[in-house]
């Protein structure tokens, strides 16, 4: 027994006026001892925004998403027996279900961006109708006030899983495990095919979801029942916390009727179930509130007159992140912003003139220092505190630009930029204090810095061709004045000046240990 125009139909057919026999209202107890759900309202996954279709997702990172769900649904005129005779007139013999008040308990977790796995089981908290009906030899019994009906197992894939667009696949599946007594089971294991859409985008958000039993198409015993369907909903953003809006359902069931005709099958009818249903729906955090309600149209078992709906659910664990705000305008992207860019369309440096802040800089002689701080813009220099020096050139690479170096030509530290202790006296090196020995062949710590001068100097110096250093040999061994030798060229060696640019001359006619160093053009 099923369905018609919102009831559930109960068909006897006559043949003039005779009923048919006891065999055949037999069969038909058997039949509507079956079952008949009315639990037709589905709601979605508890972590959707709307009743029914699955609504748009956007999970955060390295997070498990995890949903409970709580809806009461109250329908009124949910389930009527009709009687039908041979020239097709139509008499409601029963109401089975007057009122009835069902509460759906669901729960989801998500534990992929792109998996999502929910349970919901129905419970019928007060079903009531009319007393047992008792005709033709079919019985229609009285309905049990409480029952829970089958349970609900789905899984979702959502191949794309942004607010702005989600695409859903997937299936449920209800195991027979509910009351008949309350009209909550068919004792049938059933199963559907899922597909759905999603958006929200700035105050509008909205979704369809298709449900496809892939034996509603075929004509086989066990399809009674089965059905298609299309849920969607339309919500507009009133405020921070509060959406309005539509969500019509509309669902075909392939439904076989009870018939009491002696020798005929049992008709059987596509009946339909359409509910346009409005809906408010308000969010505080995680926690979620709906009320929906609307008129009901249709044949199909379960369709009721009138159906309101209150739903709770809260939605824990990942969210998206947020959309981080807008920083302020930079056109030239050079990290100031439009409002401090005093050249806003040409990239530059920071400047603590803001006439100059973030204008290009022009730097003709290409050291690093702009024309406007460059003391000589036209030749390649050293950045240095003074602004009189800064950019200016370095000849002898100490450092310390041409305009602040005392010694330009001789390589030394700051301040003054000169040798400590050997000096470029005209054609040969002042050394003092003189370079000598401390122990056999061991240089002084003066005398050793005093070649390294001497190194430096030269290298300094390209136009100084070569320097002859002289070491006096008068009175010692000539192992010893080796070794000196070697020490002396070893110092010039460290300090990188190549062995074309210097000589080492032994002189007999010096006292032991004296060091001379002077220029051979």
């Amino acid at each position: 027994m099923r369905a018609r125009q919102g009831w559930a139909g109960l068909f006897a057919f006559a043949m003039g006026f005779s009923l048919a026999g006891s065999s055949s209202a037999q069969e038909n107890k058997a039949r509507l001892d079956e079952g008949i759900r009315i639990d037709q309202l589905q709601p979605a996954s508890p972590e959707s925004p709307f009743l029914r279709a699955l609504g748009p997702h956007e999970k955060g990172p390295n997070t498990i998403e995890f949903a409970f769900g709580l809806s009461f649904d109250y329908g009124m005129g949910v389930l009527k027996a009709v009687t039908v005779d041979g020239q097709g007139g139509e008499t409601v013999a029963a109401t089975p279900v007057k009122n009835a008040l069902l509460a759906h308990v669901g729960g989801s977790i998500t534990p992929l961006p792109w998996l999502t796995v929910d349970l919901a089981l129905p419970v019928g908290l007060f079903v009531d109708g009319d007393e047992p009906f008792d005709k033709y030899g079919v019985l229609i019994r009285q309905s049990e006030t409480f029952g829970v009906g089958d349970l609900r197992a789905g899984l979702h894939f959502r191949p794309v899983d942004k607010k702005a667009f989600t695409f859903v696949a997937g299936g449920r599946f209800w195991a027979p495990v509910g009351s008949t007594a309350s009209f909550l089971s068919d004792k049938r294991l059933r199963a559907e095919v899922d597909l759905g859409i999603a958006s929200e985008k700035d105050r509008l958000r909205w979704g369809c979801t298709a449900f496809v039993s892939p034996l509603f198409f075929i004509d086989v015993a066990g399809s009674d029942g089965e059905r298609i369907a299309l849920a969607c909903a339309a919500q507009f953003r009133a405020a921070s916390f509060l959406w309005v809006g539509l969500e019509p359902s509309f669902a075909m069931f392939n439904q076989t009727h009870a018939s009491v005709a002696a020798g005929k099958d049992p008709p059987s009818s596509i009946d339909l179930q359409i509910e346009p249903l409005a809906s408010v729906r308000m969010a505080f955090g995680g926690m979620q509130i709906g009320v929906s309600g609307g008129p009901g149209f249709g044949g199909a078992a379960g369709a009721p007159g009138f159906r309101g709906v209150l739903s709770l659910a809260y939605v824990g664990g990942g969210r998206p992140a947020p959309i981080p705000p807008k920083p302020p305008p930079d056109r030239d992207l050079d990290k100031i912003t439009d409002a401090e860019d005093a050249c806003p369309d040409e990239a530059g440096p920071d400047n603590a003139d803001p006439k100059e802040r973030g204008c290009p800089s022009t730097d003709k002689d290409g050291d690093g220092v702009r024309d406007e701080e460059d003391a000589c813009p036209q030749s390649p220099g050293v950045k240095h505190a003074s602004a009189e020096a800064n950019g200016c050139p370095d000849v002898d690479n100490d450092q310390l630009p041409e305009p602040v170096d005392k010694c330009p030509t001789e390589p030394g530290p700051a301040p003054e930029g000169c040798p400590k202790y050997a000096r470029l006296k005209g054609e040969s090196f002042e050394i003092k204090p003189p370079i000598k020995f401390s122990t056999g062949d061991q240089l002084t710590p003066e005398g050793q810095a005093a070649l390294e001068e001497i190194a430096a100097t030269m290298r300094a110096n390209p136009k100084i061709e070569q320097v002859s250093v002289s070491l006096g040999t008068k009175g010692v061994s000539t192992d010893l004045s080796d070794r000196r030798a070697q020490a002396i060229i070893f110092v010039l060696r460290s300090g990188s000046l190549d062995s074309n640019r210097y000589e080492l001359v032994l002189r007999d006619d010096l006292r032991a240990g004296t060091v001379q160093a002077r220029i051979i053009k």
